[in-house]
This record gives C-alpha cells, sequence and structure tokens, in this order.
C-alpha cells in the first residue's frame, strides 16, 4: 500500500474500501498498481492519498518466493531459495491465513538452553546503591527504555536485603 502515487505503474481506478489505522481513521483506497524498482516488483499495490508511509505485507513477499529478515534497523528482502542453517534459528512460527503466529510455550529448539536471564544479586545491590537505591521496577526501566546508555543488563532481580532501605 502507499500514497506516493508515483511509485505506481499500470494504475487503475479501484474502489477497495477503506483501511483502519490506530485511532479510528479511515483511509479510502481509490486505484491499484504495480511497484517496481529494477530488481523486483509486487502487483495489485493498493493506493490512498493520505498514506504517509508506504505499506508492505511480510506474506505477499513470502508468497513471490523471497524471505524477510528483520533486525533492528531493518528490513531485508533476500533473493529466493536462500537456505538459513539450522542451527541459526531459535524460534518457527507457522504462517495461518497472512498471519504468523509464534507459541513461545511449544516452540522452543532442543539446542537453546536459556532464552532469558537475570542479573546476580550482588549486581543488581550495586546498581541499587550506585543509583540511589532505586528499586527493581526503576532499575529495570533503565535498559529497557535506553535511558542509559551502555547499560549491559537485561534484568534486575528483586532485592530485599537493603538495610537502608529497611531502615528507611
Amino acid at each position: 500500500m502507499t500514497g506516493d502515487i508515483a511509485q505506481l505503474h499500470n494504475i487503475q481506478n479501484f474502489n477497495g474500501g477503506y483501511v483502519s489505522f490506530a485511532g479510528g481513521e479511515g483511509v479510502k483506497i481509490t486505484q491499484k498498481g504495480t511497484v517496481m524498482n529494477g530488481v523486483l516488483n509486487f502487483e495489485n499495490v493498493n493506493y490512498a492519498p493520505e498514506l504517509k508511509h508506504n505499506l508492505l505485507s511480510v506474506s505477499r513477499i513470502c508468497d513471490k518466493g523471497y524471505s524477510t529478515p528483520f533486525t533492528n534497523k531493518e528490513c531485508l528482502i533476500l533473493k529466493p531459495r536462500i537456505i538459513i542453517p539450522e542451527d541459526w534459528i531459535l524460534v518457527r512460527m507457522k504462517r495461518d491465513d497472512n498471519a504468523y503466529i509464534i507459541d513461545m510455550n511449544h516452540n522452543i529448539p532442543e539446542q537453546v538452553t536459556c532464552l532469558f536471564s537475570k542479573v546476580s544479586e550482588h549486581t543488581t545491590m550495586l546498581w541499587h546503591h550506585q543509583l540511589g537505591h532505586a528499586n527493581a521496577k526503576n532499575l529495570n526501566h533503565l535498559p529497557k527504555n535506553e535511558i542509559v546508555r551502555g547499560l549491559p543488563i537485561e534484568d534486575f532481580i528483586t532485592f530485599e536485603k537493603c538495610v537502608a532501605c529497611a531502615q528507611g
């Protein structure tokens, strides 16, 4: 889906209904066409003039035989028939219609021994003291929201052995 008519080729008028976004806003789909970049193309791309960003369905990419790894900086579209080594795969998600469903309770590969770890009690207490006796909830807020640059902690454990906090 796009809001930039200049990206479309072979444009046809199309009464595609509405697309809803968060907040209940509705955007009317008025035309459709093909998007091409010289390497790949996608047909039947909907045009809605109010859209500010292009939207691309992962399931449509996969239907064309491509694969799409995502990182924290980008999404890649890889050539067909790229084979990913089994030992690189942590979790598999089955596709149901146009959605990929993950079940974290029943989808754990045998070679993965730990997907989550906590910080030692000593390290937690050290940060607790250095940050003015901050509680575990506030300590966990720091790395999750990138408030402290370079903080290598993923999850602070709950602690109850601070004498100063108990006295306070």
